[in-house]
């Protein structure tokens, strides 16, 4: 358990664990593993009360700037005259939601209010409160049309597309859902909203009557059991070796007079026989009916929770047999609970399985309200940066010293408390309850409409203001330069024991503080089209300083002319039959774009001898992505990757404590023509994303690294594929593409 160097102990190390294990926060992903935490109402009280991280708390209804005790305050409620007060708010800054078109936010306070109740923004945070938008309208600051205070509104194309995922409301093609569909975007930087939790919660008394019908056991759901690997036909093979050895087994239990425990399925009354050939025969079929009952009762969960891509989500298998039709609703499951994987069972997935339905969507609601708490309070820090320093300490301008936070739990964890949605068992009813504050939406009455609410959290550090300095850092581990195949098509290894790492720091008080330290990606060897055919190239990501000047929301990427034509299309389902279109996919905007959802461009500012600014961009980003095992362990094409909902957490802070000139969306006017498999497609890119320009950029450093291998340097030619006979060009070479306006050409950024 980790103390903080103040001396209180973190409300998440009071709260009652529960029986099962989950990976740690994305922005770590530590091989070790934390417990399940079910918050306590009370510990987090009697914990939020000695958090010496704090400031000394003040009235609300009174305002920070007034110490006098108010006369007609009794028992710690406020008196409705110090609420009718009219505050100063100041001006607004850019975690303002003073600009909203309710125009008012529900206080929920049970230290000062027997209820909530509604006032005005501007008041509502003169009084210190932190305004969360927990609206189905919600969207990352990224993805807002307008600064507060600030006369600069200008739409954000894919604003209305985030949130019709995030609803439920269409696919990522913009088409509606079937009735069993959903998107389960997490993964990909697009949380559910409320309006969908609370669909999915409203469901859970036929998902368990669904389970205790089918005879559903929980507990066979241990992590210990290691990985079962899907592999084809592997899970017949299992099931058959399984139904073999069960039945040896009966045979040899009866034979001992076992008849009864037979009968009564108790096969592990064997394990204590005196017959050394018994107890081999019940290990040996343990083993197997270990890994069968896993996935038996796993075929049941999907089923329950209609995760199967067929049949309306009811899917078709053999019990027990670990088919392709699993593989893919497992899969299913990750996304939907947030976790990396591969459709393999693992202890990632295997730990989440053994929660129970409703104490699975309970975590997903923290992590959904986490993310609107993080939005609100314009904040980063995720423990990250404090696990990998964890003796670091920074002074504040009065001399006193602070460890580094995980703001987010913190933060998450009081507001959580606050709405009092801690218990599962409790939290529809809550949630059900603030559903009614809400203002409806005559389209979906069924949702969360729009709702703000106020609430008391934490103190943020010292170093947080209107204009914080910024500087990264990205260290890019252990680097290969040297070809990774022999002359015979032979891999060699290239192990890597230090990975990439990026660094977001704040200078403060003559201190460089570590905010987060997360995982991303640098390049190395990837398929490149030269002449027609594929080949292999050493992608670079360039060493040295640079900035971040701009920062693009829903960015899009205009594929270079070596992009193989095959990643330019994709197979669409269009009036129910299957054809072959361009896939915008690839380029966005969109979060499976090879940008991601947001991106931040690696430029060289190089002084003229006019005096005049040049900018030189050798197109590497840092940016989001779906590819998270790119991230975990493989590498980019020279751009440094990060989780989609990473990259929008950090770039939404950044804007959100620091000036820029919102320029909105841009224009393109690119496109390019190519042919593949003996057909003609047209791409048609009208915009870049949505720009914002950083008033003072940002520094960027990418240190070298620990260079390994034979070789000091990248290989500059291309390189042929082993096994690929090269001759002339077939018949899907590609055309020659329209200029696009700025872009290097043949530069490969993604």
């Amino acid at each position: 358990m980790t103390v903080p160097a103040n001396g209180a102990m973190k409300p998440r190390d009071l709260l009652v664990q529960a029986r099962t294990w989950v990976p740690a926060p994305r922005g770590t992903r530590r091989s070790r593993w934390t417990r399940v935490l079910a918050f306590s109402t009370a510990a987090l009280v009697a914990a939020c009360s000695g958090d010496g991280a704090r400031e000394e708390p003040v009235d609300p209804a009174r305002g920070a700037a007034n110490e006098a005790e108010d006369e007609d305050q009794a028992d710690g409620v406020s008196s409705e005259s110090a609420w009718a007060k009219t505050l100063d708010p100041g001006p607004a800054t850019k975690t303002s939601a003073r600009e909203h078109a309710l125009g008012e936010a529900w206080i929920i306070d049970p230290e000062r209010l027997e209820e909530p109740r509604k006032l005005a923004i501007e008041q509502a945070e003169a009084r210190g409160y932190t305004v969360i938008d927990l609206g189905d309208g919600w969207r990352p600051y990224i993805f807002s049309h307008k600064t507060p205070g600030v006369e600069d509104r200008s739409e954000n194309d894919y604003a209305a597309h985030y949130t019709g995922l995030a609803n439920d409301w269409i696919n990522h093609d913009g088409d509606p859902l079937a009735a069993h569909e959903h998107n389960y975007l997490e993964l990909y930087g697009i949380p559910p909203a409320l309006s969908v939790v609370l669909d999915e919660w409203r469901g859970l008394e036929e998902i368990e009557q669904c389970l205790t019908d089918a005879g559903y056991d929980g507990e066979v759901f241990d992590p210990a059991i290691g990985s079962i690997v899907f592999k084809k036909k592997a899970g017949q093979k299992r099931l058959r070796s399984w139904r073999w050895a069960k039945s040896r087994l009966e045979k040899q239990m009866r034979k001992a007079g076992m008849a009864e425990a037979v009968a009564a399925g108790d096969y592990a009354a064997a394990a204590s026989s005196e017959d050394p050939d018994l107890v081999r025969s019940y290990e040996y079929f343990r083993d197997f009916d270990r890994e069968v009952q896993v996935i038996r009762n796993a075929q049941i969960r999907f089923r329950c929770e209609k995760l199967f891509d067929i049949a309306d989500g009811l899917g078709k298998f053999d019990a027990g047999d670990y088919d392709s039709a699993t593989h893919h609703a497992l899969a299913n499951f990750e996304k939907k609970h947030d976790i990396m994987g591969w459709g393999h069972f693992t202890a990632d997935n295997i730990g989440y399985l053994a929660l129970s339905p409703r104490e699975a969507v309970h975590q997903r609601l923290v992590r959904v309200l986490s993310e609107r708490v993080v939005s609100g309070a314009g904040i980063v820090e995720d423990g990250s940066a404090r696990d990998w320093k964890p003796d670091f300490r920074f002074t504040d301008a009065e001399g006193k010293e602070h460890a580094l936070r995980d703001l987010s739990s913190e933060f998450t964890e009081a507001a959580i408390e606050t709405l009092g949605l801690g218990d599962p068992d409790t939290a529809l009813a809550r949630l059900e309850q603030l559903q009614a504050m809400a203002v409806a939406d005559p389209e979906h009455p069924e949702g969360f409409g729009e709702l703000l609410v106020a609430l008391r959290l934490p103190a943020r550090p010292a170093y947080y203001g209107d204009d914080m300095q910024f500087s990264t850092v990205i260290d890019r581990g252990d680097v290969w330069y040297d070809f990774p195949w022999d002359e015979e098509g032979n891999k060699h290894s290239q192990p890597r024991k230090r990975y990439p790492k990026i660094t977001l720091y704040v200078d403060y008080e003559g201190q460089r503080i570590p905010v987060i330290h997360w995982r991303t990606t640098i390049g190395s060897w990837r398929s490149e089209l030269h002449e027609g055919q594929e080949y292999y190239a050493y992608k670079n990501s360039d060493v040295g300083d640079r900035v971040w000047k701009t920062i693009m929301a829903a960015p899009v990427w205009i594929p270079p002319n070596g992009t193989p034509v095959g990643s330019l299309t994709k197979l669409k389902r269009v009036d129910g039959r299957l054809r072959r279109v361009v896939n915008y996919d690839e380029t966005g905007p969109g979060y499976m774009s090879a940008y991601g959802l947001v991106a931040a461009y690696h430029v060289k500012l190089v002084e003229r001898s006019d005096g005049s600014v040049s900018v030189f961009d050798n197109q590497i980003r840092t940016h989001g992505s779906v590819d998270y095992m790119s991230i975990l362990r493989r590498y980019s094409h020279g751009c440094h990757r990060l989780y989609n909902m990473n990259a929008v957490r950090m770039f939404s802070m950044i804007l959100q404590h620091r000036p820029y000139t919102r320029e909105g969306q841009t224009e393109l006017g690119a496109g390019r023509r190519f042919d593949y498999k003996g057909k003609t497609y047209s791409m048609r890119l009208g915009t870049r994303g949505y720009k914002f320009e950083l008033d003072e950029p940002i520094p960027v450093t990418v240190t070298e690294g620990r260079v390994r291998g034979s070789r000091r340097s990248p290989v500059t030619e291309m390189m042929p594929k082993p096994g690929v006979e090269y001759g002339e060009v077939g018949p899907d070479g590609e055309e020659e593409a329209p200029p696009v306006p700025g872009e290097a050409s043949g530069a490969v950024g993604e």
